[in-house]
């Protein structure tokens, strides 16, 4: 950090202290906290770090920090205003989250005037009502949040705040997991998810549809020449022959890519569906287990769960998905359209220098992409896990590895590879 200062970089060279003792160091956070407002610049707190390497080694980290640093965090800036009512907005996974619409009020710096109000769970335990005079912060000095309703100050005028059984936007009936707090609608067409859906279909690790893209995707909805997922392969290129920027080579291309897409292999395919919490290798364990993408519609959540490495928030996630009737309807307009729902498990390698052996990557790799590394476990014979457990034999480690290697540390049965001792092991 001295460094940096000396070269001219912005480093808080002059608020940095090297303490001795817990009790010095709290008592300069707090003294540090007194000024805050005489700044030229926002703060809502301070880094504590051991000024130490090797203490820092020896500390470790947990699953997702270092034990040797913590954040300081100083008393949230308030104020009050009236919750004037409540919308209820549709994410990308189909979550439906309660927004607040309050009187505008400014905090540390910004005009607030909507926040989010969580879930439903927080407006009961919060005792909200529409039309009450509410104490707002904002959390960490970014998120508006309310801390709690002035109930002393009710005039009897207040309303109850209802919450929908259906999607506010496309009326399917909404779902809530029972290991979570949040309303869902579950329909893949929902127009509110549509978009990102698409966006997501088409991604390189997905469909691999080049030249589509975030911008083509958010401008062919806009003009009302794409709207679900099957609608990719039904574009109107005569149309989009006319647009800006949209020549005939390029058109041509983007037509190749979506044709090619068709010849994606079944766990591409699953993965390109944005099933909440199925990511690229619990695809390719969902398609090693079925010969045909349907036959999900006849699976029970114990045998979802017994399938390798998929547990109870995958199986209930994947159960919802293959029983809403608008999710199969759209996998039959995808197969009438020639995309593959066959399994090609029958061509899986049986042998070779990694059978029967379980891997996992992390970090980045120097040599080769972490797809191309996945591949090679496959066509190796081998297998992928989704996380650390004691079914795992191998964990790979590329350059800045995170928290899967100190979890592996801590199983002997482990045996950690770096990525020249991974390509050894498959004789490349």
């Amino acid at each position: 950090m001295q460094l940096l200062w000396d070269l001219g970089f912005r480093s808080p060279q002059k608020e940095k202290r090297v303490l001795q003792g817990i009790h010095a160091v709290i008592g300069y956070c707090q003294d540090f906290e007194e000024q805050r407002d005489r700044l030229p610049y926002e703060i809502d707190g301070m880094v504590i770090r051991v000024n130490d390497f090797s203490l820092q080694d020896r500390m470790g980290m947990t699953t997702h920090h270092p034990r040797w640093a913590i954040a300081f965090k100083f008393k949230a800036r308030q104020a009050t205003s009236i919750l004037r009512k409540v919308e209820f907005q549709v994410g990308r996974t189909g979550s439906v989250t309660p927004v607040g619409k309050i009187d505008p009020v400014p905090i540390s710096g910004a005009t607030i005037s909507s926040l989010s109000l969580f879930n439903e769970e927080f407006v009961r335990e919060k005792d909200l009502k529409i039309g009450d005079m509410v104490l707002v912060e904002r959390a960490g000095d970014v998120i508006p949040y309310i801390v709690k309703p002035l109930t002393e100050l009710r005039t009897g005028k207040e309303k109850e705040i209802h919450f929908p059984t259906h999607c506010p936007i496309c009326n399917d009936k909404l779902v809530k997991p029972e290991e979570e707090a949040v309303w869902r609608c579950v329909n893949i067409n929902c127009p509110a998810q549509v978009v990102e859906r698409i966006i997501h279909f088409a991604s390189k690790d997905a469909m691999d549809i080049r030249t589509f893209g975030d911008a083509n995707t958010r401008k062919f909805f806009d003009l009302g020449f794409l709207k679900d997922i099957p609608g990719i392969y039904h574009l109107p290129f005569d149309k989009i022959r006319e647009l800006e920027g949209f020549g005939e080579k390029s058109v041509t291309n983007l037509q190749t890519a979506i044709e090619a897409s068709k010849q994606q292999p079944l766990h591409r395919l699953i993965f390109a569906l944005g099933i909440r919490y199925v990511g690229e290798t619990t695809a390719k364990i969902l398609a090693a287990s079925v010969d045909h993408l349907f036959e999900f519609r006849d699976y029970s959540l114990e045998k979802l769960q017994g399938l390798e490495d998929v547990g109870p928030k995958v199986a209930g996630s994947v159960y919802q998905f293959f029983h809403n009737p608008d999710n199969l309807h759209m996998l039959e307009k995808l197969a009438s359209l020639g995309l593959i729902l066959q399994s090609n498990r029958s061509s899986h390698p049986q042998g070779g220098n990694l059978n029967g052996q379980t891997f996992l990557f992390t970090g980045t790799l120097t040599r080769l992409k972490r797809a191309e590394a996945e591949e090679l476990v496959e066509k190796n014979g081998g297998s992928l896990l989704t996380g650390v457990s004691s079914k795992l034999n191998y964990l790979v480690v590329g350059e800045d590895a995170g928290s899967k290697l100190e979890k592996a540390k801590k199983i002997t049965s482990i045996k950690i590879l770096t990525e020249e001792e991974f390509l050894s092991l498959t004789n490349i």
